[in-house]
């Protein structure tokens, strides 16, 4: 997989190299680096130490190298020689077409590097939380969630414990958890605290496994609260609140999802007012130039 993926890259840098070719013939040559070495020549064709170095696997073997090198030549040579007879043969008006097209993708991979250059250099992590809870404020309809969500706190402790923790933790106040949550800090386990994130239903079973045995999940959804034991342990989950599929999503669920709609938002204007500008200096500067018959 990964050779498929290196000739294809190497096909590609091919292509782009050949945009430099002669006005009626397509060109896909390249310049050998100073510290590279000519290994295999085809025609004016040629790959380099390096190009075989790019295929090459991490950890495999001197003879299992050996066999991917050979597959490769043969495989780079056939394409060459394709590309060879294709030149030869087809006439000068779709050589001319696959030369656009290969300026289109040019300028495709240009615009869209550049446009992650402006991105990662103006715009990344600008969004402010001010913006993102206006825009949830004005769009809250827009939200509405396809599965259930809950906010949740959960601890597990010891068996020695687990009567007195028990006891705490469900009395639903919150000096009470604190209080039951020195018994999984002090033992080190594993515990979550009430915070403001939110979950799906079916990623508690992910949280927690022992959820998915025993209709554990439709105990805890019924009763909002349980309790699962081991030989040494006791967990103790309880679901302070449950948010409906079909209703508004709260706005900590919801936010992630809106900061990437106007990161992306912002991303588009940044590339259209830019060639929006660019135009108007080309056309200030006089730099378009159009022909009349």
């Amino acid at each position: 997989m990964r050779v498929r993926i290196i000739k294809k890259i190497i096909f590609v840098f091919f292509i782009i190299a050949g945009l430099a070719g002669c006005k009626n013939k397509l060109s896909f040559s390249k310049q050998k680096g100073e510290d590279e070495k000519i290994i295999v020549q085809y025609k004016d064709h040629f790959l380099t130490d390096r190009d075989i170095l790019l295929i090459l696997p991490k950890d495999v073997s001197q003879e299992d190298s050996a066999k991917l090198v050979s597959a490769y030549i043969e495989e780079w040579v056939k394409k060459k020689a394709i590309v060879d007879k294709a030149e030869e043969n087809i006439d000068a008006l779709t050589l001319k077409e696959i030369d656009n097209k290969m300026v289109e993708y040019r300028q495709d991979l240009l615009i869209n590097g550049y446009n992650n250059y402006l991105i990662d250099k103006t715009i990344k992590d600008s969004i402010l939380d001010s913006e993102v809870r206006n825009y949830f404020e004005e769009n809250k309809k827009s939200f509405p969630l396809n599965r259930d969500i809950v906010n949740f706190r959960a601890i597990t402790v010891y068996k020695n414990d687990e009567s007195k923790a028990e006891k705490l933790f469900n009395t639903g106040r919150d000096e009470d958890f604190d209080e039951a949550l020195k018994f999984s800090l002090t033992a080190g386990l594993p515990y979550h605290d009430q915070d403001s994130s939110w979950y799906s239903v079916e990623s508690l079973t992910g949280l927690y496994p022992q959820l998915g045995d025993a209709n554990n999940l439709a105990q805890l959804l019924n009763r909002r609260r349980l309790k699962m034991t081991t030989d040494s342990t006791a967990i103790l989950i309880r679901i302070l609140k449950l948010k409906p599929k079909g209703s508004e999503a709260p706005y900590e669920f919801v936010k992630p999802t809106i900061k990437n709609l106007l990161l992306n938002k912002r991303k588009l204007n940044l590339l259209g007012d830019l060639q929006n500008e660019l135009y108007k200096e080309a056309i200030n500067k006089n730099e378009i130039k159009i022909n009349e018959k």
